[in-house]
């Protein structure tokens, strides 16, 4: 079913509740997940992590690798569970969004996914009290999803950063799994020749600005390709089988 955001008001979403996420379904077709940078990190331990240009958008933004071909993840098993030590926080925020607000495009408002597997009116977390104020776990999820909307910012910034200073060259991901071979093309990294080049005025920027920490770990992130090509090869070996 399309999701369908409403924005969230306390009369028209008063029975509202949010059950606990059992299946990643919705994940399965995923090849890709967009990070903010502050994930870089706990992100690159596991994932390869790369950044993508949307021509249309005028806009490059950073993701996770999670599988070698299109419409594959490799990190949902074939019960919909996730396979994974980290997810990338974009999605722990489901069915809840972050949207402009109607009257100022400065402000945003908080909404919610009707139409999305957890959302209830029998059973899990209220998101709202009887008299109408907001629960908790509701004040808790707001808190989580206006930090997540900062953190995008910063990452607008740390991309622009990349851009100015000229960082970022194609790269394409072109590995071979049992015989088969899969190509992840219009990929971005960073050029590790052109960042040892930078002056000395540009690199000092880029440290205060935290930004070297998740170059790094961007860069060094390439090492899960292994990862990823062992997970392939483990899918195709079970449907080898089961075929």
């Amino acid at each position: 079913m399309a999701a369908e955001y409403q924005a969230l008001h306390n009369e028209k979403h008063k029975n509202v509740k949010i059950k606990s996420k059992t299946s990643v379904e919705d994940l399965k077709n995923q090849h890709a997940l967009g990070l903010v940078v502050q994930e870089f990190a706990l992100a690159g331990a596991e994932f390869p992590v790369v950044f993508v240009r949307d021509e249309k958008a005028e806009a490059t933004f950073p993701v996770a690798i999670l599988g070698v071909e299109q419409n594959t993840n490799l990190f949902v098993t074939e019960e919909n569970k996730w396979s994974g030590r980290y997810v990338p926080a974009r999605y722990t925020h489901v069915p809840l969004s972050v949207i402009p607000h109607q009257e100022d495009e400065n402000r945003f408002a908080i909404a919610i996914n009707v139409n999305s597997e957890v959302v209830s009116e029998d059973e899990g977390t209220a998101l709202f009290n009887e008299d109408g104020s907001e629960s908790e776990y509701l004040a808790e999820r707001k808190k989580a999803l206006m930090g997540y909307v900062e953190n995008e910012k910063i990452t607008k910034a740390f991309i622009a950063a990349l851009e100015e200073n000229e960082l970022l060259a194609p790269k394409n991901i072109n590995v071979k799994v049992m015989d088969r071979e899969y190509n992840l093309n219009g990929l971005l990294m960073v050029d590790e020749k052109k960042l040892s080049e930078l002056s000395d005025e540009a690199f000092l920027s880029l440290r205060k600005r935290g930004f070297l920490g998740p170059i790094y770990a961007h860069l060094s992130s390439m090492h899960k390709v292994a990862d990823l090509i062992e997970r392939q090869g483990a899918r195709l070996k079970a449907q080898e089988a089961a075929a």
